[in-house]
C-alpha cells in the first residue's frame, strides 16, 4: 500500500475516533478512551509518572522506541492537533489551490528555550505550560468547547424543526457551561493553527510544540529516515513544494530529521524515487566550533539557571496566594486538591462526558498552576448519585477509576446551612428541596411547632451538590464546602420495618 495513504487512513480513522471521544455520549467516551488515549505522548507519561501505572509505561515506551526507529510518525498519525492541522491544509488547497512549500529555517532558540520553560514548570509541580501547549490537552479543549457546543446547537436545531412536524426522533441536549475566558481561549488555539497550517504547514509543530521538539531530539537519532539520493534529483523542487514541515534543504539536499514528520509526501511527489525511506544513519560530519555555538549554548545555560531561579523564588509565593483563594470541590475521584493539580492535563474530557455539567473548567480557582483544570459548580448541576463516567474516562488517572459503588461513598465535601437564608428557618414554611433531593439521607426533616426543618447528619454527606443545586434561594442556603483530602462517607442503611403482632388464637377471616 502506498505509505502517504496508510498515513491519510490512518490519521482519519484516529481523528474520527478522537472526535466521538469528545462529542459522543459518556458511554462511548468510556469504551473508546481507554486504548485511544494510551497512545498519546503526554497522558501516558503524566500517569508513568504519578500513577506509575504499568499500561501506561509500556505505551510511553513503545512511542518513544517507536520514534528512534521511524522518526515522528506520532506527528502525522497519532497525534490529534497535527491530523487536525493536516485536515486544515487540505481544505485550503481544495479552496485555494496548491500551496507551494519552502525550506524554513530551523528556530532553535525558541523550540528548545519554550521546551525547557515547560520542563522546568513541571518539575516544579505546575502543569501551565504543558496544558497550554501539549497537542491532546489542546485539541481536547477545542472539542469539547466550541465543536461541542455547535453540534449541540445544531442538534437543538434540528430538534426544534422536526417537533413542528410531530417527529421526535432528536432530543434537546442542554449546552454545557464553561468561562467565556476558556472559550475564548480555546477559540485564540483553534485560530492560531489555522493560521500556522494556512501559511506555513507544520510551523507549529517545529516551532511552538514541546511534544514535537522532544520528540525532534529523538527523531535525529532514528534508523529509518528520508534520503535523497544526489544522482538521481534532478532539483525539480516537487519534493520541497508539498513538504509542509519545510524541513527539505534543496541546496545541501538533506532532510533534516528532527523537525521531519514523515508525511510521506515527498516520497510521493518524486517522479525520479530520489527520495527514499530508509534505513540509513548518516556518517558523522566533523563540525567546527563556532563562536555562535558558543554564545547559543551560553545563552540557554543562563537562561536555564534563570529561569530556575525564577521559578524557585515564584513559587512559595504562589502556593501562598493560592491558599488565600476559595478552594473549589474537586471531582470525585481525584483524591486531593495537591494531588489533582499536579497530575490533571485540562484536557477536559470529563468535562465533555459529564452527564449533568456539573464539571467545569476553572481560571483562577486553583490559582496560576491550575488555570483550566475542572472543578464542581453546583449552580450548573449536580453530581449525579449513578454516574462515575468522569472517573473512567482521565487519561492522566488525575481521577482515579473507581467502581460506583466506591463513588456513592467518596466525601468530596460537606454541606453547611445558612439559616439566616433558609425559606424554612426565615418564613417559617415548608420547603424540603434539599432533603427531597439528597441521595444519601444525609439531610432529613425535624417537626417542630409542625414546620418541618432540615437537619444535616454530614457522616452520610458526599458532597455531590444535589441539595445546594435544588436550593432555590439565591444566595444559596445550603452550599457544600470542599474536602481538600477525600474520606470515605458512611452508608445510610434502612432501617428494618417493625413486625405486626400477631394473635396465634385467632383464625380465619377477621370479620
Amino acid at each position: 500500500m502506498n505509505p502517504r495513504k496508510l498515513r491519510i487512513t490512518v490519521a482519519g480513522t484516529v481523528l474520527s475516533l478522537f472526535l466521538l471521544v469528545f462529542l459522543g455520549d459518556e458511554a462511548i467516551s468510556t469504551r473508546l478512551s481507554r486504548t485511544l488515549i494510551l497512545f498519546q505522548f503526554t497522558p501516558s507519561l503524566l500517569k508513568l509518572i504519578h500513577r506509575t501505572d504499568h499500561m501506561a509505561g509500556t505505551c510511553f515506551i513503545l512511542l518513544v522506541s517507536a520514534s528512534f526507529l521511524f522518526g515522528r510518525f506520532y506527528c502525522s498519525f497519532l497525534c490529534p492537533v497535527g491530523i487536525l492541522q493536516d485536515g486544515m491544509i487540505r481544505l485550503r488547497r481544495r479552496f485555494y489551490g496548491r500551496h507551494r512549500y519552502r525550506y524554513l529555517k530551523a528556530y532553535p532558540v525558541i523550540r528548545y528555550a519554550i521546551l525547557l520553560a515547560t520542563v522546568v514548570t513541571l518539575a516544579f509541580g505546575s502543569l501551565t505550560l504543558l496544558n497550554l501547549l501539549d497537542p491532546y490537552s489542546l485539541f481536547g479543549r477545542m472539542a469539547a468547547h466550541p465543536f461541542k457546543s455547535l453540534i449541540i446547537w445544531l442538534n437543538n436545531l434540528a430538534a426544534g424543526g422536526l417537533e413542528s412536524f410531530d417527529i421526535y426522533a432528536l432530543r434537546v441536549r442542554r449546552m454545557h457551561h464553561f468561562p467565556l475566558s476558556i472559550l475564548l481561549l480555546s477559540l485564540g488555539s483553534l485560530g492560531l493553527l489555522l493560521a500556522f497550517s494556512v501559511t506555513s504547514g507544520r510551523a507549529w509543530c517545529n516551532t511552538i510544540c514541546p511534544v514535537g521538539a522532544i520528540l525532534g531530539l529523538v527523531s535525529r537519532f532514528s534508523l529509518f529516515r528520508f534520503i535523497i539520493n544526489r544522482e538521481r534529483c534532478r532539483s525539480c523542487r516537487s519534493c520541497i513544494d508539498v513538504c509542509k514541515a519545510g524541513c527539505i534543504d534543496g541546496k545541501r539536499f538533506e532532510i533534516d530529521p528532527a523537525r521531519c514528520v514523515v508525511c510521506f509526501n515527498c516520497l510521493d511527489s518524486c517522479a525520479k524515487s530520489a527520495v527514499t525511506y530508509r534505513a540509513g544513519i548518516q556518517a558523522a560530519v566533523p563540525v567546527r566550533w563556532a563562536p555562535s555555538k558558543r554564545g547559543f549554548l551560553l545563552t540557554a545555560a543562563v537562561a536555564g539557571g534563570t529561569l530556575l531561579s525564577a521559578v524557585s523564588l515564584f513559587r512559595p509565593a504562589a502556593l501562598a496566594a493560592v491558599k488565600t483563594l476559595p478552594a473549589p470541590v474537586i471531582p470525585p475521584g481525584a483524591g486531593s486538591i495537591a494531588q489533582f493539580t499536579k497530575s490533571c492535563s485540562a484536557c477536559h474530557l470529563c468535562v465533555s462526558v459529564c452527564p449533568t455539567n456539573v464539571l467545569t473548567p476553572a481560571y483562577w480557582e486553583y490559582g496560576v498552576a491550575g488555570i483550566m483544570q475542572p472543578k464542581m459548580d453546583y449552580w450548573q448541576g449536580h453530581c449525579d448519585f449513578d454516574c462515575c463516567a468522569c472517573s473512567q474516562v482521565c487519561p492522566t488517572c488525575a481521577l482515579r477509576p473507581f467502581s460506583l459503588s466506591q463513588k456513592r461513598q467518596t466525601r468530596i465535601g460537606s454541606v453547611i446551612l445558612d439559616r439566616r437564608i433558609c425559606i424554612v428557618h426565615v418564613r417559617k414554611k415548608h420547603c424540603g428541596a434539599c432533603g427531597e433531593a439528597c441521595p444519601t439521607h444525609a439531610i432529613f426533616p425535624v417537626e417542630k411547632g409542625l414546620v418541618l426543618f432540615p437537619e444535616i447528619a454530614n457522616d452520610y454527606c458526599i458532597g455531590c451538590g444535589a441539595c445546594e443545586h435544588a436550593c432555590p434561594t439565591a444566595p444559596k442556603a445550603i452550599r457544600v464546602v470542599p474536602e481538600p483530602v477525600h474520606s470515605t462517607a458512611l452508608k445510610y442503611e434502612l432501617s428494618a420495618p417493625a413486625e405486626m403482632p400477631t394473635d396465634d388464637t385467632e383464625s380465619g377471616f377477621p370479620f
